[in-house]
């Protein structure tokens, strides 16, 4: 018998993880944009399968969630579903900040996370290109700011006062970027892998999400690939370790060195402890049973 699933795609999970005792409200203008992004979710939500809203029926059918927040698991209990089994709300906020992946290496030069204003104003003030700083937790686009070498102004400073409510801020230098790529993958309970195939993403320019398509045989070079293989398993061990289970993703993307001109990789440029846009396609298709 074909598995009847029901969706939450609570998109602004990122907000939740940030401020997880807050009550959970989503303005009008960002429900309009969530119901974009669920139809051009490609290969997660698929025929046949229920989106939950207000006052939907889900009996009979197997519960999942973009990220299984305790607000999502309540609203599909709520409506009739069988809620999955999921990590808690600690291991989700560890594994979704960008303090996590900083843990495992920064990946560009002049990378660093910073745990104070101070500390940020300190490394602005270095070097001659921007900066970009990216909150703790954010989404499709969000929590990300620019600013430029040198003494922050006066609404940059009260910006990084506000980050620090989330947690440490992540500071890297601001670079052109020339293609955008991404590895996904799956963590079973019991910490069983599966990866799926490279995509290339494009983004727009405040990094949200546009399109994800698989990557063409030559989108990556057999270096590149590498890489990225070798950071999507290192990203999984280190999932492993806290605790969490479920959908992941690594981006990445190639870059130029603007004292050289070269291109560049960066093999992690984030990490997605939940499902992303592209996960359906990245994995062919292929949904866990659980």
């Amino acid at each position: 018998m074909e598995r009847r699933v029901a969706w939450i795609l609570n998109f602004d999970a990122d907000d939740e993880l940030a401020s997880p005792v807050a009550r959970r409200t989503s303005s009008t203008a960002m429900v309009a944009r969530f119901a974009s992004f669920a139809e051009r979710a490609v290969g997660l939500v698929v025929a046949g399968d229920l989106v939950v809203d207000d006052g939907a029926d889900a009996r009979g059918y197997e519960g999942r969630a973009w990220c299984p927040t305790p607000t999502a698991l309540a609203r599909l209990r709520r409506a009739g579903a069988t809620a999955p089994s999921a990590p808690s709300l600690e291991i989700l906020r560890r594994a979704n900040a960008r303090q996590f992946s900083a843990a495992l290496g920064q990946t560009l030069p002049g990378a660093a996370i910073a745990s104070s204003p101070g500390d940020v104003e300190r490394h602005v003030a270095r070097g001659e290109h921007d900066w970009l700083l990216k909150r703790a937790f954010g989404f499709a686009g969000r929590g990300r700011r620019k600013v430029r070498a040198g003494v922050l102004s006066d609404a940059d400073a009260r910006w990084v006062e506000a980050s620090f409510r989330q947690g440490a801020l992540q500071i890297e230098p601001w670079v052109e970027c020339l293609a955008e790529h991404a590895l996904h993958g799956h963590l079973t309970e019991r910490g069983e892998l599966r990866l799926g195939a490279p995509t290339t993403q494009v983004c727009d320019a405040y990094g949200a999400w546009q399109s994800t398509r698989l990557a063409d045989a030559d989108a990556l070079s057999i270096d590149e690939l590498g890489a990225l293989t070798r950071e999507a398993e290192a990203v999984a061990s280190a999932l492993r370790a806290i605790g969490y289970f479920g959908p992941f993703g690594v981006d990445a993307y190639r870059w130029r060195d603007r004292a050289t001109g070269a291109a560049r990789f960066n093999p992690r440029s984030e990490i997605n402890a939940r499902y992303s846009m592209g996960w359906g396609v990245g994995m062919r298709g292929w949904r866990p049973s659980t």
